[in-house]
């Protein structure tokens, strides 16, 4: 530095002594352009800062321009982000390869433009395949044989009577998918034999019916014919059709004809005549010892002169099972709706007959349907 300032003051002083040259000569000289090279070319102090500050400028864009703007990665912040970027940091070794050339860079825009197109594209291209493939496929379903009922097995039963029923209810052939099961199990169930069904498809060509078959408990005989019927009243069937007809107790039906024309498959008695007989068929042999009677189920028609008034009568019909003995006697045990029970009715049965076998009695009739006031007959 000092070398400098020497050398900056010599230069002031050579050009002070030019000025002063024509002065001391007395006459006016002409200025001559004097041009010297120095050995040594030396910047003042400024221009070496400036130039260091524009080099490291020049050092930082081009590492900036090596180094493109990328989206942050979970691997790189170890936070998940949902927008933002950061520069992407290069290894040592990346810094040392040669960057591509300008036909390998691919600028980042045009390539994510690209991808956007080729999803677009994808979608039209999958819901073009949806309109066309869709309806091809429910046209298959609904026309085409694959899906038509082509056998229907019956569970939870062996009755071949019920299997058949359900098997000639029309439905081979029909479409699967259009199958209602729920307006079919309600079908099912009103047969008479049925007590629950449940219905569901088996792909791809069946169908698979769930019943509960009701049983029988009696065989109510009228002028028509003797039929099943189960605890409820509903009549199952004809006695040629039940299986187990050989080990049920017969009610005969003794009622007038146009009463009994309405009994078939399908209709019902009452639930608790059904049971009043079922009860008269257990207990008549433990209390009496009799087993192989008769029982009968009649209509009695009264005539009764409690009417507004004495001269206009009413007639009363009044519906009773009676008991009809191999000793030749009869038993009027009234009905269900009866006040006395069932139970007092048969026990004093039991005490009037033990009572004839004592004394020698040979009873004609027995009426127990007026509670206490038993009445009996003999025979002449």
């Amino acid at each position: 530095m000092t070398e400098h300032r020497g050398e900056i003051r010599e230069q002031i002083a050579f050009w002070e002594a030019r000025r002063a040259e024509p002065a001391r000569g007395g006459g006016e000289q002409p200025r001559q352009r004097v041009v010297t090279t120095p050995q040594k070319i030396v910047h003042p102090a400024g221009w070496t800062a400036m130039a260091e500050r524009r080099a490291q400028q020049r050092r930082q864009r081009q590492r900036q321009e090596g180094s493109p703007l990328v989206a942050r990665a979970l691997a790189q912040t170890a936070v998940r982000a949902s927008s933002g970027q950061m520069r992407a940091v290069r290894s040592p070794a990346a810094r040392l390869r040669p960057s591509p050339g300008p036909a390998a860079q691919i600028p980042r825009r045009s390539s994510r433009l690209q991808a956007r197109q080729h999803r677009r594209w994808r979608r039209l291209l999958a819901a073009l395949l949806g309109f066309v493939l869709v309806p091809a496929g429910l046209l298959f379903a609904l026309l085409g044989p694959a899906f038509r009922i082509q056998q229907v097995t019956v569970l939870g039963t062996q009755n071949r009577t019920l299997i058949a029923q359900i098997q000639q209810l029309g439905l081979q052939g029909q479409n699967l998918f259009l199958v209602d099961t729920a307006a079919l199990s309600k079908r099912i169930a009103a047969l008479p034999l049925v007590a629950t069904a449940s219905v569901e498809r088996d792909w791809p060509d069946r169908l698979q019916v769930m019943v509960s078959e009701r049983q029988p408990v009696l065989l109510w005989k009228t002028a028509r014919g003797s039929y099943s019927v189960d605890r409820s009243g509903m009549i199952l069937a004809t006695a040629s059709s039940t299986p187990q007809a050989s080990q049920l107790q017969t009610v005969i039906d003794a009622r007038a004809q146009q009463v009994t024309a309405g009994i078939r498959p399908g209709t019902r008695l009452g639930a608790a005549e059904v049971a009043f007989a079922v009860e008269v068929f257990k207990e008549v042999p433990v209390l009496t010892g009799i087993s192989n009677f008769t029982l009968r189920y009649e209509s009695k028609i009264y005539v009764s002169n409690a009417g507004p008034s004495a001269q206009q009568p009413q007639t009363v019909s009044h519906t009773t099972f009676v008991i009809v003995s191999p000793a030749g006697w009869v038993a009027y045990l009234g009905g269900p709706d009866d006040v006395n029970p069932l139970a007092n009715r048969l026990r004093e049965l039991q005490q009037i007959l033990v009572m004839a076998q004592q004394k020698g009695l040979h009873l004609a009739t027995i009426d127990l349907r007026f509670g206490l006031n038993v009445v009996y007959t003999l025979q002449p």
